[in-house]
């Protein structure tokens, strides 16, 4: 584990894992954040610094979760356990399931609309299922895979223009996939398929307002694409190697993004688009999530739990 961190959520088997970690958007007053674990959902409300887990779920594996962008004033979480995705409209306190066709899907990845308050708008990555998607917050689920030929999706990305381009793009195991209406229709994108599978996707702007697209592989490191996805560039070379698990972009007080990248050995960090990094946390077990939360991170450990760890 990290060595300048506390263990503020402990897992007792060694083989369960925070799979993904949520935040309200207004964690800074209200302290909400969320782990999806191997053995069921938990929630913090004091920013990870203690701990419960939410009993009325009906499943434990719990592999994505996201609080809604309007979660201030709706209160709403989704998270996704085997076989459909789980909303709450107070918190987590109760849930309603949204179930899925037989045989149950393996759920990756869980995405919602910048412009939630409006459109409703969630999408939902499988393996072996491809992509979901719901317009009515959470309560009915349709797939959406016109054109997605690899249904083995590994993650998921909004354009930072959503509201106006409606542009997603879906990492799978053998390419990946980008979508100019919200999903409904995918091709692939100019992604090298031979440095696939796509297991991160980050998608923001640059602090001047052009789109940047960064993409995290299994053995092959990190990429860039400064064209939608069309034409592609190797960054970090040197640095960052092998896989890049997640990837997650901060904006910082200067108005420029911060990006942090989750690897085999801890959170590498980027203040200049993926040119230069540096090592933010190096961690001792297998990091399996982290939520950059301003002055702090919450990262999850495999076999661990959740540490919460003072940005440097």
């Amino acid at each position: 584990m990290a060595t300048d961190g506390k263990v503020t959520l402990a897992l007792s088997g060694a083989d369960d894992a925070p799979y993904a970690l949520a935040a309200s958007p207004a964690y800074a007053r209200d302290g909400v954040c969320f782990a999806a674990c191997g053995s069921g959902l938990y929630r913090s409300r004091d920013g990870g610094e203690r701990w419960e887990r939410l009993r009325n779920t009906p499943e434990a594996l719990t592999t994505a979760v996201v609080a809604s962008p309007d979660f201030a004033n709706d209160q709403s979480v989704y998270a996704a356990v085997k076989g459909g995705v789980l909303r709450s409209s107070d918190a987590g306190d109760t849930w309603f399931t949204a179930g899925f066709p037989a045989p149950p899907p393996v759920f990756s990845a869980l995405v919602a609309s910048p412009d939630f308050e409006r459109d409703g708008f969630l999408l939902a990555g499988t393996m072996e299922d491809g992509v979901f998607s719901s317009t009515d917050r959470g309560a009915r689920w349709e797939a959406w895979n016109f054109g997605l030929f690899d249904l083995n999706v590994l993650c998921l990305a909004l354009s930072p223009a959503w509201t106006d381009d409606e542009t997603v793009f879906a990492g799978a195991e053998t390419d990946l996939y980008r979508s100019a209406n919200g999903g409904r229709a995918w091709r692939p994108s100019g992604f090298p398929s031979e440095l696939a599978p796509a297991l991160s996707i980050a998608c923001y702007e640059d602090g001047r307002g052009a789109a940047q697209l960064l993409v995290g592989t299994e053995s092959n490191g990190l990429l860039a694409s400064l064209d939608q996805g069309e034409t592609w560039a190797q960054v970090g070379e040197g640095l960052i190697s092998g896989a890049v698990n997640q990837l997650h972009v901060a904006q910082e007080a200067d108005g420029g993004p911060a990006v942090c990248a989750l690897t085999a050995d801890g959170v590498m960090r980027s203040d200049d688009l993926g040119r230069s990094w540096s090592h933010l946390i190096r961690t001792d077990g297998i990091p399996t999530a982290m939520l950059p939360l301003g002055d702090f991170m919450l990262l999850g450990v495999q076999g661990v739990g959740v540490m919460r760890l003072a940005r440097k």
